[in-house]
């Protein structure tokens, strides 16, 4: 099976784009154009369509461009040869290169250059910081040089050709793996580049040489065994020069100044800069896309996207903007500041009735007690009024005491019929931050338009270009930086927002009652968002002294591990240095490596494992690696984040970011804690509960194949989950066909991977990989599965039925996911499709019975209890010593009974001094 793109829309893909191989490829096979002005302009046209199309097909969430930055390389200074035989570049390629950097700008921030260093070492160090975050690339570029850095986490997409090279596609095209490509590419040389490697060396010979003896230098010291008399001779003759080839062709991992993959977000183009380069270069069909009518809708980034290509009425519905309200931000009507209590009062008086949007700015939006800086409140598509809360600069608005506001608004919303915001659990910490219960609240455009389309930018300005089709704020003048705003402007923003808040809501409750997603709005999300507000204001208790301990423990066995390692081979070795690690695994203990990078020999994990039962020394980095992550990445970090006043993390609960309806966690992500070690598990012990209290964990136990085969109907699941049986077991009794007695722990394992599997929608080739077995023996597994779950495989086929008809895919609630790619004639981007609509009903109910369970406890079980964490399908709660057992079966009671399945939920709960010993 061809390798496809990563899923669109992944935070975990970062996209690199070889801009000079893309532009360069572009001025060669395009026919010339130009501009209005004579500029010009196709080469610039090819690269800007292969960034749209880029836009819409994988729509990054990480993005950023590697430059050429001249001719003079390092490779020049080893072999001034390099690149000698080119010719200088046409004066409109110059043009374009130019212009093409300036456009590219406008895409995103993050474009990378230096000089003495190539796209390509710019591309490769990327990846290397890619990989130890833990992140996968997506390389564009059809350079063959950069197909070294291919692997399960690093694809290349030839977008000239729409092909995408994985590590099967590269071994396809050489001959060779991707390990063996930078030898390979040394003995063959390259002509454009003006790299000799060993004269008559084409690739058919190469591979056959690599496949014989592995490795250039393999192939260097076992000449004597080439049969072929004048390869060898050629060999023999040419070996310095293969040698300098191979460090020719190898990409430099050491652009750390320039390269910054951590900070590589993309937060969306600058559409109003590429609307006025599009009519400079006179590109009119890419000026249309992006909407030159301010009337015309618009997406404002690739996240904002309503999936173009889907043809469903509802999706039409949400993308087409609302008639009449065609507005643009900067020509919205000015807000009035209140000045005096009085002024307010009787605003307020006015507009009795009326339904109000407020828009709340504190010092930070996140942090629960940042105080109040001022409110902007609508009434209407043109009345707003800002209310100054906090002393500002000179030139800002007088400031009214926030305890008089408070009360005067306390009284008017008493009566409100209708309260409308963007954001309601930012707006919820600001009112619980003063001391008061929130308001009551009618609609949260943020959640209304993560309701409608989970993966696009529910940004405000985002919605608004969506919905009322509305440009953001006009740009500065050309050549111009974007002023400072003063208090008094950044306050006058904040009123035009409240406005825009009115324009929407009305929208998107009609909008949200046609998708019949009022109710998951209403009932579920908005009161959600007000109890995360509530945990974010509580945050959780952590004990810093158990991660010192555990630190000093980490230090401890970290060094014994260094003294182990440096007992074994006999002389000081450090562990983190790869190069070091390299020559002393693979030169001095003389193993043999399982991969190489373009400039040395693998040290990562994989490789490492491939090692470990032809010398200790592996074993002992894996740990030492391991411990070193858990140090730096947790026992660390963790009591740094601790609020100094409240001594608890007040961790970021977020509501928006997953499409599958699951809740995520930052500052710090709670979610990632690791529990399959024991020094991992030891970090949950850190988080504790406050003295005369304990933690109690309450767990669903195997909600996904619980709603499976509610949703199913499978007889053997429903019986099995009916009679309290062990589902793994079951299903290894029929995939290995034998009975219960003779199941042992390793048929269960695989059992269980089959499990779920099934629930992600893995193929043979996905379980193949995550149990280390051939394809052959996956696909019977998976035969075997579906012949005995024959009701799990109708549920999936009528599933996919409905998704190719409707392009969407629903959880037992509602909650919908947009599929456009489900009826691509692209067959990677639609088997990722499929894979979503099989999964999404069943992590999508998942993910809701879990938000139905923490709703739940709105009301607290007992007095004193109160929930402080949610981690997947867990819930901690923080309870008096006193109350435990009264608060114990209440809350496993109300957790099983949130929706009635014709399965059993059952919930595992646990008590403890800390989260390790309650869970």
């Amino acid at each position: 099976m061809a390798t496809p793109l990563f899923e669109p829309d992944a935070d975990d893909v970062l996209v690199l784009v070889d801009l000079s191989a893309q532009l360069f490829r572009a001025y060669h096979a395009m026919t010339p154009l130009s501009s209005p002005s004579g500029e010009p302009t196709h080469a610039v046209y090819g690269t800007v369509a292969i960034l749209e199309r880029l836009m819409t097909r994988v729509r990054p969430r990480r993005f950023a461009i590697a430059l050429d930055a001249g001719r003079q390389t390092f490779r020049s200074e080893i072999y001034p040869a390099y690149k000698a035989n080119r010719p200088e570049p046409p004066e409109d390629l110059l043009i374009q290169l130019r212009r093409a950097s300036e456009v590219v700008r406008a895409f995103t921030p993050h474009v990378w250059q230096k000089p003495g260093w190539e796209a390509d070492d710019l591309i490769a160090t990327a990846v290397t910081q890619a990989r130890a975050q833990g992140l996968r690339v997506l390389v564009i570029s059809g350079d063959k040089d950069l197909m070294q850095l291919v692997g399960p986490d690093v694809r290349l997409w030839d977008t000239m050709r729409d092909r995408v090279f994985g590590p099967p596609e590269v071994e396809e095209k050489f001959g060779v793996r991707v390990d063996q490509l930078h030898d390979f590419l040394a003995l063959t040389g390259d002509s454009s580049d003006n790299i000799p490697g060993v004269p008559s060396v084409g690739p058919k010979t190469a591979a056959e040489l690599l496949r014989r003896f592995e490795t250039l230098e393999g192939v260097l010291t076992h000449t004597a065994e080439i049969e072929r008399k004048k390869l060898r001779e050629t060999l023999e003759e040419h070996a310095e020069r293969a040698r300098l080839s191979y460090r020719l062709v190898a990409l430099a991992h050491d652009c750390d100044d320039v390269v910054d993959v951590a900070g590589a977000h993309f937060t969306g183009r600058d559409l109003p800069k590429l609307r006025e380069l599009y009519r400079e270069l006179g590109f009119g069909r890419m000026l249309a896309a992006l909407g030159e009518d301010p009337s015309s809708a618009e997406l404002t980034t690739p996240q904002a996207s309503t999936n173009p290509g889907i043809t469903t009425s509802a999706t039409r519905a949400l993308a087409t903007p609302r008639p009449g309200s065609a507005t643009t931000f900067s020509s919205l009507p000015e807000p009035v500041f209140m000045e005096a209590l009085p002024q307010l009062e009787a605003w307020l008086a006015q507009h009795i009735g009326q339904p109000l949007a407020l828009r709340l700015l504190r010092e930070s939006q996140q942090q629960p007690r940042a105080p109040w800086v001022a409110l902007a409140l609508a009434a209407n598509e043109s009345d707003s009024v800002i209310v100054a809360l906090a002393p500002t600069t000179l030139d800002g608005p007088k400031a009214i005491p926030l305890a008089p506001v408070l009360k005067c608004l306390a009284t008017d919303f008493a009566t409100r019929p209708k309260l409308w915001c963007h954001g309601a659990k930012q707006l919820a910490l600001g009112w619980l931050q003063v001391g008061i219960e929130p308001w009551p609240l009618r609609l949260d455009s943020e959640l209304a338009s993560y309701l409608l389309d989970p993966e696009a930018s529910h940004e405000l300005d985002a919605l608004a270009a969506r919905l009322l089709g509305s440009p953001l704020e006009a740009p500065p003048a050309k050549g111009r930086k974007a002023p400072v705003p003063s208090a008094r402007e950044r306050m006058s923003r904040l009123g035009r927002e409240a406005l825009r808040i009115w324009q929407l809501c009305p929208v998107l409750e009609e909008r949200l009652a046609a998708e019949r997603l009022s109710s998951l709005h209403d009932d579920v999300e908005l009161p959600l968002a007000l109890l995360l507000a509530r945990m974010q204001r509580d945050g959780v208790a952590l004990q810093p002294q158990v991660l010192s301990e555990l630190s000093v423990q980490l230090r401890s066995e970290i060094a014994r591990l260094e003294a182990e390692a440096e007992a074994l081979i006999g002389h000081p070795v450090n562990l983190n240095a790869p190069r070091q690690l390299e020559t002393l695994l693979y030169d001095e203990l003389g193993l043999k490596p399982a991969k190489r990078t373009k400039t040395a020999r693998s040290t990562d994990a994989a490789s490492l494992e491939t090692l470990l039962e032809h010398h200790a020394l592996p074993r002992l980095v894996l740990d030492h690696r391991q411990l070193v992550k858990l140090q730096n990445t947790y026992v660390e970090t963790l009591p740094k984040l601790l609020d100094p006043e409240t001594h608890r993390l007040h961790g970021s609960w977020d509501q928006v970011v997953a499409a599958t309806g699951r809740i995520s966690s930052t500052e710090p992500n709670l979610q990632n804690i690791p529990i399959r070690s024991e020094l991992g598990r030891s970090i949950r012990r850190a988080f504790v509960a406050p003295p005369g209290c304990v933690l109690v964990s309450a767990d669903y136990s195997q909600i996904e194949l619980r709603v499976l085969a509610h949703l199913s109907q499978d007889a053997t699941l429903l019986d099995a989950f009916h009679h309290n049986d062990d589902v793994h077991r079951r299903t290894a009794m029929a995939v290995f066909n034998v009975p219960a007695e003779q199941v042992t722990s390793d048929m269960r394992r695989r059992a269980k991977a089959v499990n779920f599997g099934v629930i992600y929608g893995q193929g043979e080739a996905g379980l193949a990989a995550s149990l280390a077995i051939p394809r052959d023996e996956a696909s019977q597994f998976i035969a075997a599965y579906f012949q005995r779950h024959t009701g799990v495989g109708a549920f999936m086929n009528q599933t996919l039925t409905d998704a190719r008809a409707t392009e969407s895919v629903h959880s037992l609630l509602g909650r919908r996911r947009l599929l456009s790619d489900i009826g691509s004639s692209n067959r990677a981007l639609r088997l990722a499709a499929e894979r979503i609509a099989m999964n999404m009903p069943i992590q999508g109910t998942a993910a809701d019975l879990l938000k139905l369970a923490m709703l739940a406890f709105r009301e607290p079980p007992t007095p004193s209890t109160r929930l402080v964490l949610t981690v997947h399908d867990e819930l901690v709660f923080e309870v008096a010593e006193g109350e435990v057992e009264q608060a114990i079966p209440i809350i496993r009671e109300r957790m099983q009974s949130v929706f009635s399945l014709d399965v059993p939920l059952i919930v595992d709960v646990g008590q403890g001094p800390n989260w390790a010993e309650a869970h």
